[in-house]
């Protein structure tokens, strides 16, 4: 509002398009041009160059984006295995299993210590649809719903139209009963709508609910604080269960642009932005050799180290999924022959992890054994976080984004409003709102700028064909 910015900043593709469209960023179409290396731009067409794409504004580009690993999003179900194990229950494969567990780790005693004080599903009932630990987006798609973390997910419906996510009325409805049923029996927390994304943390933590939704990450903590009461917590993860008979539930994969890297219209050298981008892809992306990649991501005798090395942060879109192939290998076979020195440093931290486990005599707050919990879970355990993402790729159990461009004006205006909308919904009929009231709240979502939001990312799919 001042006029007063840095050089050299990080936005959203909500945000971008303004200031691309009232000269708070400059057009950097020349400079990209001059002075983008080969590296940065094999690091941009990671996808093709649709992220890039997106970051161009009547034909001129704008910014840079940061490549995302779609498959870090994927949204999974966290469960307490050492829960299942005690009660003799599965995984709960569909959408009436994964009642009847919720319900059982409200009411057996799944911990074993005679006191009522665990309960089934954990809700970020705060924030509702977001990217994090409780988020309540992933279930809808067990009935074929997609409402969106951002709550603004574009998917094609069964005649082949873009809509979005959310407009499966019947799925939708379908999902919320089961959770207004889960909700009146205790199987979810009576204060869930108190709960946020620290909150959902903190219960998974202290071993109070036995089942939440959230990406690869959203065990590592909790784990690593779990059992430092109890030795035994294990957290697996699981595929969204299913509720229309499918074998496997396609959860929505989102776009892969979620940061843009700027520079100011008022920067005397607009060129600092790629040449900044170009460093950063040489650095962590394609690093001369391995100790150069740690120098910059991981040192260990510096106070920065990672994403505080970089002003730009990229990482290479699918380290995550190589270091997974690659460290679980090694921990079944003890060869780290072909693990690079990052790698070698988490094999270090899960390594410590097991031989204290398997000698049943450990710290759990000695720092190395603490982290080795956390990196278990997403890469080392057979029912792990990648394990589970290794095998969605295997049968392509995700549903992909019909909508792969930057926010038109309407979503850009009336995106966060529907949101809240949606979220408002949702919570009032998960607390006892009559189900059907969602048709109501559909209306209201078109009528409110929805229709024109699913107007445009049906032309922007028409001219994408």
């Amino acid at each position: 509002m001042s006029g007063d910015y840095p050089d050299v900043f990080s936005t959203s593709p909500n945000t971008f398009i303004n200031y691309a469209q009232t000269d708070v960023i400059a057009d950097i179409t020349d400079v990209f041009e001059k002075y983008a290396t080969d590296y940065l731009k094999e690091y941009l067409n990671a996808d093709g160059g649709l992220a890039l794409q997106n970051c161009m504004v009547d034909g001129k580009l704008y910014g840079i984006p940061e490549m995302q690993n779609p498959y870090d999003s994927v949204p999974m179900m966290w469960i307490r295995a050492d829960w299942l194990e005690k009660l003799g229950l599965e995984i709960p494969k569909t959408i009436d299993e994964f009642k009847a567990v919720a319900h059982a780790f409200t009411y057996d005693d799944p911990d074993g210590n005679g006191v009522d004080d665990t309960y089934g599903l954990a809700i970020n009932g705060v924030d509702v649809l977001h990217w994090g630990p409780g988020d309540i987006s992933a279930i809808f798609a067990a009935f074929n719903a997609f409402p969106g973390t951002n709550g603004m997910a574009f998917v094609e419906n069964e005649e082949g139209k873009v809509t979005w996510g959310g407009t499966n009325a019947e799925g939708m409805k379908a999902t919320l009963q089961v959770l207004q049923d889960m909700y009146a029996d205790g199987s979810i927390s009576k204060v869930f709508t108190t709960m946020n994304y620290n909150t959902i943390l903190e219960e998974a933590s202290a071993g109070r609910c036995g089942i939440w939704f959230g990406p690869m990450w959203s065990s590592m903590g909790p784990a690593s604080n779990a059992i430092k009461s109890d030795p035994k917590a294990h957290m697996i993860a699981a595929p969204v269960p299913a509720g229309l008979g499918q074998e496997v539930t396609k959860v929505f994969v989102s776009p892969s642009v979620s940061t843009i890297y700027c520079v100011s219209s008022k920067c005397e050298h607009p060129e600092v932005i790629v040449k900044l981008v170009n460093l950063s892809v040489q650095k962590l992306c394609y690093p001369e050799s391995d100790e150069e990649f740690i120098r910059y991501y991981g040192n260990a005798d510096s106070p920065y180290s990672g994403n505080k090395n970089s002003l730009t942060v990229t990482l290479a879109p699918l380290k995550n999924l190589d270091n997974y192939r690659k460290e679980s290998a090694a921990i079944l076979s003890g060869d780290t022959s072909e693990l690079n020195t990052e790698q070698m440093g988490d094999y270090t931290y899960m390594r410590t992890f097991l031989d204290g486990i398997e000698r049943g005599s450990f710290d759990p707050e000695e720092p190395v054994f603490s982290a080795g919990v956390g990196y278990y879970t997403v890469f080392g355990d057979p029912q792990g976080a990648y394990a589970l993402i290794d095998r969605l790729i295997g049968i392509d159990a995700f549903t992909p984004s019909a909508y792969n461009s930057l926010p038109t004006d309407a979503m850009a205006e009336n995106g966060e409003t529907l949101k809240k909308l949606t979220v408002e919904t949702i919570v009032k009929i998960i607390t006892g709102a009559p189900v059907d009231s969602y048709d109501q709240f559909l209306s209201t979502w078109y009528a409110l700028g929805g229709e024109d939001i699913v107007a445009d990312a049906q032309a922007w799919a028409d001219a994408n064909k």
